[in-house]
C-alpha cells in the first residue's frame, strides 16, 4: 500500500493581480478535486499575511504525478510570472511512521 503525499505550496501573488489569480486558482481547485487520489486541495492564507498557501493531500505520489500532467496544472503554470512577486515554493511532506 502506498503512503499519502502531502504538499504545501507557498504562492506569492502580485497585489495588482489578486482578482485575476483568485479566479484562475478557483478553476484549478475545482478541477483538482475531480481527480482520482485528491484528498485535499485548499488555498488558504494566514491572518495578516500577503501570500497564499495551497495545502494538498494526495493518496499517493503517483496520483500527484498524474495531477502535474493535467491541462489545468499546465495552465496555472503557464501564467505570466509578472502576476507573482516571486516563484512558488513547494514543500513535500510524508507521514511520520509511528510504528
Amino acid at each position: 500500500m502506498s503512503q499519502p503525499l502531502y504538499l504545501i505550496a507557498s504562492i506569492y501573488p502580485e497585489s495588482a493581480h489578486i482578482e485575476f489569480l483568485k479566479a484562475e486558482f478557483n478553476k484549478l481547485i475545482i478541477e483538482a478535486y475531480k481527480e482520482p487520489g485528491c484528498e485535499m486541495y485548499d488555498l488558504v492564507v494566514g491572518e495578516g499575511e500577503d501570500h497564499w498557501v495551497m495545502m494538498e493531500k494526495w493518496s499517493s505520489k503517483a496520483h500527484w504525478d498524474d495531477h502535474m500532467l493535467t491541462s489545468h496544472v499546465k495552465h496555472i503554470n503557464s501564467i505570466d510570472k509578472k502576476h507573482f512577486r516571486k516563484p512558488t515554493e513547494l514543500r513535500f511532506l510524508n507521514p511520520v511512521d509511528l510504528k
